[in-house]
């Protein structure tokens, strides 16, 4: 299927398509989803099994189609995969695939309802490095899944045909070789992320290219993730505001005006589309509408839209982290700086 983007935009039919409409932001995100396949990340074979299983979870068919190389090098077979749609609890799944499954539904649908012991009995089979890989790779599968639905890229022109087997887009040429050294005083490079360095420091590329650059003003920004912040009832997103978001004038008045009743307030109307975008991005991906599309292109353009979309779907993977790992931190800063690509 076809990105309705692509009925004004010719380049935008597909998801390299759409995100090539935003260049660094594609090959941060690129980066960052060949990491994810690092051994020390997760066994790969337990990383495709839960790509799917949200793809599944999503309806996203162009994910379905395809196999990761790393996956297929390493044996995943076919009979396997077909298990998925049974649940985290079929019987073809070891103990650590089905318990990374059983988090990767949770984390897709109700992410607040991963208990103590749950990521207990993760952290016995994965170790505590592997628990948090898991949260950061599913964070990124949700996000984007959805992003491919909302866009409408996620359908194939054949369901039934056979699934192919697609390389990793690749590192980042440019990225620095080893990590940077972290501030102990930042909330996030001190949280337990900090046990995957290599795919930390990518997520921070990744999300500092998202707000240093693009065509889409901080505010409107702001405005999604702490949309986000509200459904997804992470206390560490809603506590925190980026610094250029307010300088540019989204005042704290204007904050309490994202909440139920946005479409009777005081906030300026390309805002208020913002808030419809999250609304269906994390209620109901399928349910985009024509009037919400024209309404998003009028306001933001193809390049707005996906760089929103993708926000979102960076938005939602972090909220979903801290909500399900448990791990939002007791003293919450009320402003930081605005993240960069060197951050």
């Amino acid at each position: 299927m076809t990105s309705w983007l692509s009925r004004t935009t010719p380049a935008a039919v597909d998801f390299p398509g759409t995100l090539g409409l935003f260049p660094a932001l594609r090959t941060s995100y690129g980066d960052y989803f060949t990491r994810l396949w690092e051994p020390q990340v997760l066994p790969v074979v337990i990383t495709e099994l839960c790509r799917l299983r949200i793809a599944q979870l999503h309806e996203c068919d162009s994910e379905l189609a395809v196999r990761t190389r790393p996956a297929a090098d390493a044996g995943l077979s076919e009979a396997k995969v077909a298990r998925l749609e049974h649940g985290s609890g079929d019987g073809a799944f070891d103990a650590a695939e089905s318990a990374a499954l059983q988090y990767a539904e949770q984390f897709v649908m109700a992410p607040g309802s991963v208990t103590d012991a749950e990521r207990g009995r993760l952290t016995e089979l994965l170790g505590e490095a592997g628990l948090v890989g898991l949260a950061m790779a599913c964070a990124v599968f949700d996000g984007f899944a959805r992003y491919q639905v909302v866009l409408g890229t996620h359908a194939e022109a054949d369901p039934a045909a056979e699934p192919h087997v697609a390389d990793l887009p690749g590192l980042d040429p440019a990225a620095p070789a080893t990590p940077p050294p972290t501030d102990p005083t930042d909330p996030i490079a001190a949280s337990p992320f900090a046990l995957q360095p290599d795919l930390l420091a990518s997520f921070l590329r990744l999300y500092g290219t998202l707000w240093s650059g693009g065509t889409v003003d901080h505010p409107s920004k702001e405005v999604a993730r702490l949309r986000n912040a509200r459904v997804t009832d992470c206390r560490f997103c809603r506590a925190v505001r980026y610094d250029q978001a307010r300088q540019a004038g989204l005042t704290e008045d204007l904050v309490a005006l994202i909440d139920d009743g946005f479409e009777a307030s005081a906030l300026e109307e390309r805002h208020k589309v913002v808030i419809r975008l999250a609304d269906v991005f994390l209620g109901n991906p399928h349910g985009v509408t024509d009037d919400l599309r024209t309404d998003l292109l009028d306001a933001y353009g193809p390049a707005g839209t996906v760089e929103l979309t993708a926000g979102l779907a960076l938005f939602m993977g972090f909220s979903k982290i801290a909500v399900s790992l448990g791990t939002i931190p007791d003293n919450l800063p009320a402003q930081i700086p605005l993240p960069t690509p060197t951050r």
